[in-house]
């Protein structure tokens, strides 16, 4: 089969066997179509012309699809030995191989590499329906790229172009990246860290993040994102659910020791072994970044990932009892890009401004889409509202990637109309639901760009997208229709699909959604259909011509004495209020009604509020008042995602009332 390797020598499941056995078979040499015998014959013109209908051997059908030689030939054969009898094909077996033995290509069975236990449970979320994968490998959805293979086509084509610029100034090259992210790979082999071993970071948008990101999946290893608010309580959880083995954080501050809480951690995590600061010293019992960097060797790595290996492990914002943990593969982490790329045009000469952190999956799809297209990476550490737009004034970008939140915020504190903004060629929203009248004064800010929407998740990244060249009430007040590749459907609670002008829920199918969350079978059979679709749970209306709005959460609504109420509409009219700097409405128990409404306020500056003011509001509005709220609680800082989106279950609960 494969020289008497193991399983976990390979990195073969029997997922991965599922995902890929039927179309390595329909490739390989057991399916040819063959006229007349000229290979006997020496008919070498003849033999050319027909070749595409005799198979392909293991070497090339692993190219195409991702794997490993290995992974190719012990599929294929598990595949024969599940459809022929084997006592009668003795030399079918012969038949894929692609070239001959020779003594000085054999490496002894026990040096040659193993997966670890741990690696090998990960890559069982990547098990996909035969049927899925098939089909997203036959029309290309999925090929063999990988995250290394973008980087290094960049530093051999344009080794001077700047792959990433700072607030400061400073500047990356293609070139240069290429090799920080070489050296530090070898340096994470040097400290044990294998092909499939999760390494997690806690880090904002800096070129460290980058060359971090470069040098995991370079080696094989899957990169696991904290978000840079989360502590000891919330990350604990995380990263033994990921198996971690090292961590990336920065240097201690005034406000967070991050070296001293990640040392505490090792001591709790059974697999997290090191510690790694940036800079160019650490605390003792950690290991200095820029060290391992300048200590690195650049030596070509010998066992790079393939397509097939999982790539990036993000953590979905909820319970870190139950965590929902989202795996991708470098098939659903790149496919969608690399599709949606026309939407976009970008090019080598763009320059992308990211607002969303690295740590969440809006952010590594930014980054990868400046990858993809050589482009340069402009970072943000931060987000303030200043500091956003004075970016944009200095940095000059083409492409710009925010958040409602960015937005709306530089809105209030009137930043749009006193900076200049004419670089932006085209910016797009995302993140959260984003009201109409945001993104129209975006879209009136940017005198030479005009303003997009993109709809997506951290289980299947972009799924909805409106075409910048559409008209700005598509634009500005939908998410237009599905990106290619994807489709999307509404369905009602009881499983119906509903036709065009109905709202329920979205639920999404396409070649970036994932197969199911690690480890959490619970959170598998709620959110999973099991053909592909995913239940998204927003709830979602398609008008006529196709565009799709999203209209609320199916877990937002509040049933009040049996009247359902979206408060997504109603959050809107209260964020536009002079004294209010954003709002929430959540469901409170009520011993009569079952729910009623309460709004959560975070106030503009010394502002105050009252509930009576608030439902005055509302009225000179014209919003009905079965759908004012009941109860008011002002905070002094929403809970956020990383994305800006509020975290509407950390909001504290009243009591019955």
């Amino acid at each position: 089969m494969t020289r008497g390797l193991k399983r976990d020598q390979i990195g073969i499941t029997e997922e991965l066997i599922q995902t890929f056995g039927e179309t390595v078979f329909e490739l390989s040499h057991n399916r040819q179509v063959r006229r007349g015998d000229p290979v006997r014959e020496l008919n070498w013109e003849e033999i050319e012309k027909q070749r595409p209908g005799t198979g392909m051997s293991d070497i090339e059908i692993a190219r195409r699809l991702g794997l490993t030689h290995d992974q190719t030939t012990y599929i294929r054969t598990i595949m024969e030995r599940r459809k022929f009898d084997r006592t009668k094909y003795h030399r079918l077996y012969d038949l894929g191989g692609g070239r001959r033995f020779r003594a000085e290509r054999y490496v002894p069975h026990p040096e040659r590499f193993s997966f670890r236990p741990e690696a090998v449970a990960l890559r069982k979320a990547l098990d996909f329906d035969p049927r899925i994968s098939s089909k997203h490998l036959r029309l290309g959805h999925w090929n063999a790229d990988t995250v290394t293979g973008w980087l290094q086509k960049w530093a051999k084509d344009t080794p001077d172009a700047i792959a990433i610029r700072t607030a400061e100034g400073s500047e990356t090259s293609y070139s240069d990246l290429d090799s920080a992210s070489l050296r530090l790979a070898n340096a994470l082999l040097e400290l044990g860290i294998r092909r499939g071993d999760v390494v997690a970071i806690q880090l904002p948008n800096t070129p460290d993040f980058m060359v971090v990101y470069f040098a995991v999946t370079r080696i094989g290893a899957v990169l696991s994102t904290l978000h840079m608010p989360y502590r000891g309580g919330e990350m604990e959880p995380l990263l033994r659910h990921a198996s971690a083995r090292a961590v990336v954080c920065a240097p201690a501050t005034d406000s967070y020791d991050a070296p001293a809480t990640m040392r505490e951690l090792c001591g709790r995590v059974d697999t997290l072994e090191h510690v790694i600061v940036t800079g160019a010293e650490a605390p003792d019992g950690t290991l200095a970044l820029q060290a391992l960097v300048d200590g690195g060797t650049s030596t070509v790595i010998a066992n790079p990932p393939v397509a097939s290996d999982p790539a990036i492990l993000c953590f979905t914002s909820g319970t870190s009892a139950a965590p929902k943990a989202v795996v991708h593969a470098y098939h659903t982490l790149l496919g969608n890009n690399r599709i949606a790329a026309k939407l976009y045009g970008m090019t080598s000469d763009d320059v992308v401004l990211g607002g969303p952190p690295f740590t969440h999956a809006f952010g590594i799809c930014v980054l990868n889409f400046t990858l993809m297209a050589g482009a340069t990476a402009l970072l943000m550490p931060a987000f303030s509202p200043p500091s956003l737009m004075d970016l944009i004034e200095t940095g000059r970008p083409s492409v710009l990637f925010v958040a409602p939140a960015h937005i709306a915020a530089c809105q209030k504190a009137g930043l749009l109309d006193r900076h200049d903004l004419s670089s932006v060629r085209i910016a797009t929203i995302s993140g959260s639901a984003c009201p109409p009248e945001v993104a129209h004064a975006l879209e009136n800010a940017l005198p030479n760009g005009s303003v997009g929407q993109m709809w997506g998740m951290t289980e299947c990244f972009m799924g909805l997208h409106t075409p910048f060249d559409g008209p700005a009430a598509i634009r500005c007040e939908s998410l237009g229709s599905t990106t290619p590749s994807f489709e999307a459907r509404m369905v009602s609670p009881e499983g119906a699909i509903l036709p065009d002008g109905e709202e329920a829920e979205l639920e999404i199918r396409g070649c970036s959604v994932i197969a199911g969350y690690f480890n959490n079978d619970e959170a598998n059979r709620t959110a999973f259909t099991g053909d592909g679709w995913f239940r998204t749970g927003d709830l979602a209306r398609r008008d006529g011509d196709g565009t799709i709005r999203i209209t609320g959460r199916v877990k937002d609504v509040i049933n009040r004495g049996g009247i359902k109420i979206n408060p997504t509409d109603i959050e809107a009219v209260i964020d536009s209020h002079p004294a209010v700097l954003m709002s929430a409405i959540a469901p409170v128990p009520d011993g009569i009604l079952g729910e009623k409404a309460c709004v959560y306020i975070e106030l503009q500056g010394d502002s105050s509020i009252t509930l009576e003011e608030i439902c005055r509001w509302l009225e000179t509005q014209s919003v009905a008042k079965m759908k004012w709220p009941e109860k008011l609680v002002v905070v002094d800082r929403m809970p956020l995602t990383p994305t800006r989106k509020i975290i509407k279950g950390a909001l504290c609960p009243l009591p019955e009332s």
